[in-house]
């Protein structure tokens, strides 16, 4: 921040520059109660002490407000949140036109799950070489994708799982592959093939269970349905202990245990006992 100063006020009488004082601690309780977005853009692009700005970048919601924070913040740390609060999937992609960390272009294509997006992204000299090479990258994934969705519906559970395997190949195979499904797993498809990918088990198998874990937590309610779907469908205890380990995190765990109660298996009771005191 580039001035700080101390206010002085009335007692029970709040000061409209609190967001400048000197005191971190003083600051963040006017973030905390304001909602002026100038204010809280403000605080989110200048404040020194991370939770401050932090928080100020939480209550915006705006995808306007959010793009300018993106934009100009001083901080890295504040931009990458700014960008995944964004909404609107273009918003997203005209931030790439002028990115400045390698950081926000992965957190950027983290974001755009639409295929044109992507697409024209590939083709729109206004983006940088790099950037377009990168979009290439993804929509060449999101083509595989499309590829094993067909393979899941028109053709056999054999047949579905091989496509699987030619995806993940192509990435060099085993943790690699999956990762790079698992950039997509905003996308039905790609959750459906994570899904193939933990019933084989093993490494790639737990690490798929840990990106459909995580879709739990989605706002979109297809998307926690096809994870569910997968997810219910595991049986092999190791890779139910993957499951089981998420319900360390607060935020998934009452879904977790929605699956571990439909999967059903001595592993999955014994957790809901551990967790939940279930007899």
């Amino acid at each position: 921040m580039n001035t700080l100063q101390k206010t002085k006020k009335g007692k029970g009488v709040p000061d409209k520059r609190d967001h400048t004082h000197s005191n971190p601690k003083v600051r963040l309780a006017a973030v905390e109660k304001t909602t002026d977005p100038e204010v809280l853009i403000e605080v989110a692009c200048s404040d020194e002490t991370p939770r401050v700005r932090l928080t100020a970048v939480s209550r915006l919601d705006d995808d306007i407000h959010l793009d300018r924070v993106a934009r100009t913040a001083e901080a890295l740390d504040v931009r990458l949140v700014a960008v995944e609060r964004v909404f609107s999937q273009g918003v997203v992609a005209d931030l790439l036109k002028n990115p400045e960390y390698i950081e926000l272009v992965g957190v950027c294509f983290s974001k755009i799950s639409d295929r044109r997006i992507i697409e024209s992204i590939a083709q729109d000299p206004a983006y940088s070489p790099v950037v377009r090479r990168l979009a290439v990258e993804y929509f060449a994934d999101e083509s595989y994708l499309s590829e094993v969705a067909e393979a899941e519906t028109a053709t056999s559970e054999r047949k579905s799982e091989e496509a699987v395997q030619a995806f993940v190949d192509v990435y060099g195979g085993g943790v690699r592959g999956v990762r790079a499904i698992g950039r997509f797993r905003r996308s039905e498809k790609a959750l459906r093939a994570l899904g193939t990918i933990a019933r084989q088990g093993g490494e790639t198998g737990g690490l798929a269970v840990e990106y459909l874990c995580s879709a739990l937590g989605s706002a979109n309610s297809k998307l926690v349905d096809c994870a569910t779907a997968e997810l219910e469908a595991l049986q092999d205890p190791d890779i139910v202990d993957c499951i089981i380990r998420s319900l360390d995190k607060p935020d998934l765990r009452e879904p977790i245990r929605s699956v571990l109660v439909r999967i059903d298996t001595p592993e999955a009771r014994a957790a809901l006992a551990e967790y939940f005191s279930v007899q």
